[in-house]
């Protein structure tokens, strides 16, 4: 293939890049056409497809600019920065038809929503216009059971919390009753052994031995910090 068919080409792909331009700019119009726009319109949808078979043969035509640019024997730099650079167009207007087309569809969603909030505020007070004062004696009432129902609900848990109370008072008072049985029951085995009152006895008096010996080192040691 010569530089002949690339420059070809090359013309086919630069009328496109003008023709998708022209056409993302009327597409971005309805950016701003949203707000009285639920639903999607024709033209819209006519837009749409446009673009994309538009980009879809941009797409083709950059493979064939690639494959003749493969095939030639001596490729320029300048035919080959031309390559890359309708690569990078391409992409860019594929950007920005996608984040056009999130716009418009987040701003439809948004319109669609205030729509649907606004359509049950009016119900709402079509409902109560027709209801009149039966309305605000059901409501009434309705406020008197949900107070009597936050009141049963405080008191139950009020009464959850005091068995809770009780359980937590009868465990205590019955690992108390374990303590003292086994405070009992080695009483009761330190008198049946023999020595062993007189062992204990021996520990005590070690230990307060120990205690007064630690006491009078600690002593000689402050009073020598302060005479040194």
């Amino acid at each position: 293939m010569s530089s002949s068919t690339f420059t070809q080409t090359r013309s086919q792909a630069l009328n496109l890049e003008k023709q998708t331009e022209t056409l993302l700019s009327k597409y971005s119009e309805f950016q701003t056409q949203q707000s009285n726009i639920i639903d999607k319109t024709n033209d819209e949808s006519s837009l749409e497809s446009q673009i994309s078979a538009i980009l879809t043969k941009r797409e083709s035509l950059l493979s064939k600019l690639n494959r003749i640019s493969e095939s030639m024997d001596n490729l320029s730099t300048s035919k080959l920065q031309q390559l890359t650079r309708h690569k990078e167009i391409l992409s860019d207007h594929r950007s920005s038809f996608l984040k056009i087309q999130s716009n418009i569809n987040d701003e439809r969603n948004r319109n669609n929503l205030l729509f649907s909030i606004r359509s049950d505020i009016d119900a709402h007070h079509r409902r109560d216009a027709n209801e009149g004062d039966q309305t605000n004696e059901i409501n009434a009432n309705d406020y008197i059971l949900d107070e009597r129902s936050r009141v049963d609900n405080a008191n139950s848990f009020a009464d959850r919390l005091l068995q809770q109370a009780f359980q937590t008072r009868d465990e205590l008072m019955q690992q108390r009753q374990y303590l003292d049985n086994a405070q009992s029951r080695m009483l009761s085995i330190i008198q049946n052994i023999p020595g062993i009152n007189a062992l204990i006895s021996k520990i005590n008096t070690r230990r307060k031995r120990d205690t007064l010996i630690l006491a009078g080192v600690i002593s000689i040691c402050i009073v020598l910090l302060f005479f040194v």
